[in-house]
């Protein structure tokens, strides 16, 4: 048994068979009143509520984890620090040029 799905899901006697899971399109995964309902993420932050062992087994098997992870984005960051320190000189040299035109004359 993965230690993941141990440790996310808590111990069961049940032997999961994923591959018979995986090759269901239809598969249903049966409610258990005994088993705590626990909200899972995928690494695109997208959530699902498991209510069963073998559901969250199948999940956590599948790279879902139970504490999201925030993975910021710093290219994005980066290119509009970079834009905005662009920006900012171009319309500093703009705005010296344009006052050193205004007072030639």
């Amino acid at each position: 048994m993965d230690s993941n799905i141990s440790k996310i899901c808590g111990e069961s006697s049940i032997t999961p068979n994923f591959e018979e899971i995986k090759s269901d399109p239809n598969y249903v995964f049966t409610p258990d009143p005994d088993f705590v309902p626990l909200t899972l993420f995928n690494e695109s932050g997208n959530a699902v509520t498991v209510n069963s062992w073998i559901e969250c087994a199948n999940y956590v098997n599948g790279g879902w984890v139970a504490n999201f992870i925030n993975n910021t984005n710093y290219e994005k960051s980066l290119f509009f620090v970079l834009l905005f320190i662009s920006t900012s000189f171009l319309l500093t040299k703009f705005v010296k040029n344009l006052g050193s035109e205004y007072f030639k004359k």
